[in-house]
């Protein structure tokens, strides 16, 4: 008597969704002053910073936000930001986050947002509109 060989056979599908990815700001701003610079996060992908009298060439503040990786299972890749300022002239508007950074599952990292004054203001009070936009992208997580 022979053997008798017994198969099952289908198919599977998967498919992609962005509820499995999450890269959120988590908890309170940190400020280099408070009479100055006020910072807050106003929902998972936003946050805000404001800043008033900087009166002097050299004048400087920032704001320090943390950003958590809150996939279950997906790594976050967060891009280097880009900065702008629509008052170049008078402001210089930077962060401390100059390569692109990898986060596990759950990881956090922190960005550091600097606002200086360049140019003494003379006959008028100067402004400007701040945008920092930081890119995360989902990876699959590293396998040891």
């Amino acid at each position: 008597i022979s053997n008798i060989t017994l198969n099952i056979g289908g198919t599977g599908k998967a498919g992609a969704s962005d509820s499995n990815f999450k890269v959120k700001f988590i908890g309170t701003p940190t400020v280099s002053n408070e009479d100055v610079v006020k910072a807050t996060i106003t929902s998972d992908l936003a946050a805000t910073i404001n800043v008033e009298s900087l009166i002097a060439k050299g004048d400087k503040v920032s704001a320090t936000y943390e950003i958590q990786n809150a996939s279950a299972d997906l790594s976050a890749s967060i891009a280097v930001p880009t900065v702008s300022n629509s008052n170049e002239e008078y402001f210089s508007v930077t962060t401390d986050m100059t390569s692109a950074v990898t986060l596990a599952s759950t990881e956090t990292t922190e960005i550091t947002v600097t606002v200086e004054l360049i140019k003494t203001p003379i006959e008028a009070d100067q402004e400007t509109t701040i945008n920092v936009s930081l890119v995360a992208s989902p990876l699959q997580p590293a396998t040891n």
